[in-house]
């Protein structure tokens, strides 16, 4: 980075993180996260906007920045919804068996609460999502950015492979 870059991000820094501080707090991003995503809406600012920038006013400046942090809140939100653990003993899980349909044992459900932790992220991203919390397909697609035929496949692998565990058990 040019020394002139260097003194104008300096500047900027020092004008505008105070704001963004302020913003964080308002969209309740942990404190912990909140110097990251400022680092990176500074970042991200200098790398769209670095020769640019010069030339606006000061509103033009805050408004981009704004922007850009939102942004990275938004994105820092998302994926942490979408790497929450979700506790399996809090959730009413049914398994279809024979001709009806019955409630899974504490031993079994145990047994899958595992499984799921043990399977790779992707596989547990799609059990969690849409089979845990229910969602439809499509909407599992969207959030993890898969096509529907790897989410229809992953699903496939994860109920054939608590079918297997529970034939198993049994």
């Amino acid at each position: 980075m040019r020394q002139e870059h260097k003194e104008l991000l300096r500047e900027l820094y020092e004008t505008y993180q105070k704001a963004l501080r302020l913003a964080a707090f308002g969209k309740k991003v942990p404190e912990c996260e909140v110097d990251d995503i400022i680092q990176d809406t500074f970042v991200a600012f200098m790398d769209n906007y670095g020769d640019r920038f010069p030339d606006w006013n000061d509103a033009q400046i805050k408004g981009m920045l704004m922007k850009i942090f939102y942004n990275r809140c938004n994105d820092y939100f998302r994926n942490k919804q979408r790497h929450e653990e979700i506790s399996i003993d809090t959730v009413q899980v049914q398994e279809k068996r024979d001709a009806g349909s019955s409630l899974i044992e504490k031993e079994e459900l145990e047994m899958i609460r595992k499984d799921i932790s043990d399977m790779s992220p992707a596989l547990r991203e799609v059990a969690i999502l849409h089979m845990i919390e229910g969602r439809p397909r499509s909407q599992v697609c969207k959030i993890l950015n898969i096509n529907d035929a790897t989410c229809r496949m992953r699903i496939s692998r994860i109920r054939s492979r608590i079918q297997k565990l529970l034939k198993e058990q049994d």
